[in-house]
């Protein structure tokens, strides 16, 4: 097997399989797919087809089976772009597709999902929101992806957080995602999250007094940033996130390092040196929820120990001892427990 295809089915099964990706499904597409230059068009056909089958459902005013199916669309758009960005044209068109998809997906959900799109120094980050039904300005979290993950990939969370009665609000920054095209991840990422504070805070349908900042992977380090950065941040989730990332370029292999010169830019191992929580985490002052995994090799949980060590408030810290990152494998249990977290915090 391709090294590549051998590393994405080692690493990366239990996080595609916690996303809207049924085992059947992932099954068929592995034994279909038997050169890593495959993977892209046909995780877009697979896309394809959950999309048809929402349209179809659409027109037999079938809602709720098509809005099911547009949002499996949409994170089957995702897996093909997953790490795929060595080919520009197959990437840029998963993303396009994915956006697509979205746009179908969003007004069907339960709350319904309202695209966003907030300006930054040129740029457009786009972003949804969801708002529970019944509330009066509740609290909102935002949400942050990782480097090779996108807004999409965090509806799961997403949806756990709204069902509990908080509104929840999801962007692609700079580096992520289709902005990643027009911007690289910045150490100071904090600066773009809080302009999509400032576009979120102040819609009239949630309490912008009462607002938590959430992420995985370099997201949640960022989460960590803006908290000591911006007093509107009442509480912070980081899950399998790092002091810094510092290092870890040169530990990559050859499924995973290219992508960072698109993420990070023309010298990663630079820009992950740059980006760290040193002499920032002790201005944090909010509650901190950090969720590791005991199995994850790339975000180990002595991150989070140092994280503590430094962090100016109070800091829980919860360790799956066989989670790999992001808790993938265990997102049953970990997702859950922060939804909860969030609800009693914020």
């Amino acid at each position: 097997m391709d090294s590549r295809l051998a590393s994405m089915y080692r690493r990366f099964t239990w996080r595609i399989l916690s996303n809207y990706v049924t085992p059947w499904e992932f099954e068929q597409l592995k034994a279909q797919i038997t050169d890593y230059e495959q993977w892209c068009g046909a995780w877009r056909a697979q896309a394809a087809a959950h999309i048809e089958r929402g349209d179809e459902a659409l027109a037999a005013g079938h809602t709720v089976t098509a809005a099911d199916a547009y949002l499996r669309g949409t994170l089957a758009c995702h897996w093909a772009s997953f790490v795929f960005t060595h080919d520009t044209g197959q990437f840029r068109g998963a993303l396009a597709d994915m956006a697509a998809a979205l746009a179908k997906a969003a007004p069907l959900q339960s709350p319904p999902a309202e695209l966003l799109t907030v300006p930054f120094e040129g740029l457009s980050l786009p972003g949804y929101l969801r708002v529970p039904p019944g509330r009066s300005r509740p609290p909102v979290v935002l949400l942050l992806p990782g480097a090779d993950s996108a807004k999409e990939e965090l509806y799961n969370l997403a949806d756990h957080v709204v069902t509990r009665g908080l509104a929840v609000a999801v962007f692609d920054g700079p580096g992520q995602g289709p902005v990643s095209f027009g911007s690289n991840l910045r150490p100071d990422q904090e600066v773009a999250v809080r302009a999509m504070l400032d576009a979120v805070t102040a819609r009239p349908d949630v309490d912008g007094s009462r607002v938590a900042v959430g992420g995985i992977s370099y997201g949640g380090l960022f989460s960590i940033r803006t908290a000591a950065a911006d007093d509107r941040v009442k509480a912070v989730v980081s899950v399998s996130s790092w002091y810094t990332p510092a290092g870890r370029f040169a530990e990559m292999d050859d499924l995973t390092r290219p992508g960072q010169y698109l993420h990070h830019g023309p010298d990663p191992a630079a820009n992950m040196a740059a980006i760290t929580l040193a002499g920032v985490a002790g201005r944090a002052r909010v509650p901190l929820l950090q969720v590791y995994g005991g199995s994850d090799p790339g975000s180990p949980p002595s991150h989070a120990e140092r994280i503590a060590a430094e962090y100016g408030g109070p800091v829980t810290t919860v360790v799956y001892p066989d989670g790999v990152h992001i808790l993938n494998n265990l997102w049953n249990v970990a997702r859950p427990l922060i939804a909860d977290w969030l609800a009693d915090t914020v």
